[in-house]
């Protein structure tokens, strides 16, 4: 079979595993698990605009990019609005965004490990069958749609540092508005993009390609930025919940993510229901119990006061409140940060999902994979790897030092899983080569031993 085939064989694949998963699990039955996405895209549907009730107002918002919601609106002028059938639709067409993410993954690594179909072969692999990016289509939330602009906005980056075409920059900077408008701190892949054109281009050649990315970027984003600043009256670039976010991460009642810890979530959790969707539902029960830091951590008084500022205000004052709570213990912030990197590389303690022992074996084993495919790809290859390396690095940074969830994890995934396939993959070639070598001399020991003999000094 040739490596197109195998390849259209793994975006098909990647879609029914996916499709098998939102068939089989029932998320779209599970009620109240829509969030801000769905109550913005009722009400873009019942025709208020892009707007939600966020910290005690109800009007126009940034608190989210706009991709998604219109994404989930669309799917609820098909099917109704948090209906079922619509979320069904919705799942469905993530599970069509899977395909999509194999075909970016495979393009990827034949630009970062150029001529090695088993690279890109197996990263491809990795994205369609890795157990958290099937179950990512089975939720309503930017992480899968996340993950594929990630990819293609890395991958047409290569590609415009190898071919230098303007094409190929501009289709950079598409991607990576796309991804901005989805979720800004994914953003910061676009100093992995700037490094993979320097990286192949030199500094002074990688002027232009770079320039054009960041010019497409600022004119896709450019339209959203406009309207936040008519709605809010400030400048908002994209989103306005910065302020906000970091509270819960860092408020004195944090443990360092948005979840509540509660025992009342382990006492669900140890109820078995049977099957993959019985699992499913207890997952899904214990999440609805956990709720939000915002539950235990904001008064009526407080959401009173906040509803009584602009959006924008909001955050800032919840900015403050935890900048107050960190100067009481300075060493809390070190702590918390500690924290945050432990659950973004391993995995979240405080979200009852991860607790299931079939994603917690699936996340080690690809963060497993990740570090030992890069200590066994070489230094030349880590070398052609480090744009995405920086990529990661800063996306988890970001994360460690402000707030940490399960799902922020998803669009570095297929990243990883590249990672692996580099490393693993070179392992594979040298030990083939090595029983090849061995072979060779076990087949033909009087051919060794002759050529043995033909450079053997000669005596006087």
């Amino acid at each position: 079979m040739t490596d197109r085939r195998i390849v259209l064989c793994l975006i098909l694949s990647a879609i029914l595993v996916r499709m098998a998963a939102v068939l089989v699990l029932q998320s779209h039955r599970v009620p109240h698990s829509t969030y801000e996405h769905g109550e913005i895209a009722r009400n873009l549907l019942e025709g208020r605009g892009f707007s939600v009730r966020f910290l005690g107002a109800e009007g126009p918002t940034s608190q989210q990019a706009p991709l998604y919601p219109f994404l989930v609106a669309g799917a609820y002028a098909l099917g109704g609005v948090e209906t079922p059938r619509s979320l069904l639709i919705l799942q469905l067409a993530q599970s069509l965004l899977g395909g999509v993410l194999v075909a970016a993954v495979v393009a990827l690594a034949r630009e970062v490990v150029p001529g090695q179909s088993l690279v890109a072969l197996v990263a491809g692999a990795i994205a369609a069958f890795h157990p958290t990016l099937v179950y990512a289509a089975t939720h309503v939330q930017v992480a899968l749609q996340g993950a594929v602009f990630v990819v293609a906005t890395l991958a047409w980056s290569y590609r415009a540092s190898r071919t230098g075409r303007d094409r190929d920059a501009i289709l950079a900077g598409l991607c990576l508005a796309l991804l901005v408008l989805t979720d800004p701190i994914l953003g910061l892949v676009f100093f992995g993009a700037i490094a993979a054109m320097v990286q192949g281009r030199g500094l002074r050649l990688a002027v232009r390609p770079v320039a054009l990315m960041g010019l497409v970027l600022a004119l896709g984003t450019a339209p959203w930025i406009v309207r936040n600043a008519w709605v809010h009256g400030e400048l908002v670039l994209v989103k306005s919940s910065f302020g906000y976010a970091f509270w819960q991460g860092n408020c004195a009642l944090s443990e360092g993510t948005d979840k509540v810890v509660r025992p009342s979530v382990e006492r669900i959790l140890q109820s078995d229901r049977g099957g993959l969707q019985g699992m499913n539902e207890t997952l899904w029960a214990a999440r609805h119990e956990a709720g939000y830091l915002d539950d235990i951590a904001l008064t009526a008084q407080d959401y009173e006061e906040l509803g009584r500022c602009s959006e924008p205000e909001r955050s800032r004052r919840l900015f403050r409140r935890a900048m107050l709570d960190l100067k009481q213990e300075p060493s809390r912030f070190v702590t918390l940060s500690l924290r945050r990197l432990r659950y973004f590389v391993f995995f979240d303690e405080t979200n009852p999902k991860t607790r299931n022992g079939l994603y917690r074996a699936s996340h080690l084993a690809l963060t497993a994979g990740a570090v030992l495919g890069l200590l066994g790809a070489g230094s030349n290859l880590r070398r052609r790897l480090g744009p995405t390396m920086l990529a990661v690095a800063l996306i988890a940074l970001f994360h460690t030092f402000t707030i940490v969830s399960a799902r922020f994890h998803i669009p570095i995934e297929p990243i990883l899983g590249l990672w692996a396939a580099s490393g693993l993959t070179r392992w594979a070639w040298a030990s083939a080569d090595s029983r090849s070598r061995f072979r060779l001399a076990d087949a033909q020991p009087e051919r060794v031993h002759e050529e043995r003999a033909e450079v053997r000094p000669a005596t006087t």
